[in-house]
């Protein structure tokens, strides 16, 4: 995909990059895509269609990160086993510069209690999610990989 490429984790140096971050795909209980909008006052990526995530804090791992964004973002307390990693990318916007880690969680528990950081959008099907034109590259990728994977 243009502007997203895939990394193999093995093959870099991760210490290289300049801000590490850990993303998620979340499928709602009734097995929507829920994905979060950011209005155009936003200050990072205003107007856009993300997935639920961010930027994992000095100390945390990867994993560590992703849990306390989600708790922080829908409310729901995530078990590492109940997430699955299904790659990780850079973009061109940062100059590949930052790693992005994606995983994917279905929320099978009805555990999501809202949507704390942006709006909540909710998507009956993958064609739906990744044909809305404010969605980034990478949230694109994603879901693509989760449809790949079986996930979707």
């Amino acid at each position: 995909m243009s502007g997203v490429t895939e990394i193999d984790l093995n093959d870099v140096d991760v210490q290289s990059c300049e801000k590490r971050l850990a993303d998620c795909v979340i499928v709602t209980h009734d097995n929507k895509i829920l994905l979060q909008y950011r209005p155009p006052e936003w200050g990072s990526n205003p107007d856009g269609l993300n997935l639920f995530g961010g930027h994992v804090d000095e100390g945390e791992s990867i994993i560590e990160g992703l849990l306390r964004e989600i708790k922080e973002e829908v409310g729901a307390d995530v078990k590492e086993n109940e997430v699955q990693f299904i790659g990780a990318v850079s973009e061109d916007w940062t100059n590949h510069k930052e790693f992005v880690h994606l995983y994917f969680w279905h929320d099978k528990e009805n555990m999501i209690t809202g949507c704390y950081e942006a709006e909540a959008r909710y998507y009956e099907s993958f064609e739906e999610a990744v044909s809305q034109p404010n969605l980034m590259k990478y949230a694109v990728w994603a879901l693509r990989r989760c449809r790949e994977l079986g996930l979707l």
